[in-house]
């Protein structure tokens, strides 16, 4: 009975979808000088957390 599929997919999978299409569109729509400052934020705030 497990292998049988349903026609929705589950509330995970939909949000997965959502975010990496997310993810995408920011990725495409933002300029490449902006990733490097984007990285960088990302990694200072990572670091803060982790100082915690």
């Amino acid at each position: 009975m497990l292998l049988i599929a349903s026609s929705d997919p589950s509330p995970l999978v939909q949000t997965a979808v959502y975010m990496a299409g997310v993810l995408t569109g920011y990725v495409l729509l933002v300029r490449p000088d902006e990733w490097q400052s984007a990285w960088e934020t990302l990694r200072n705030s990572w670091a803060g957390r982790s100082d915690s």
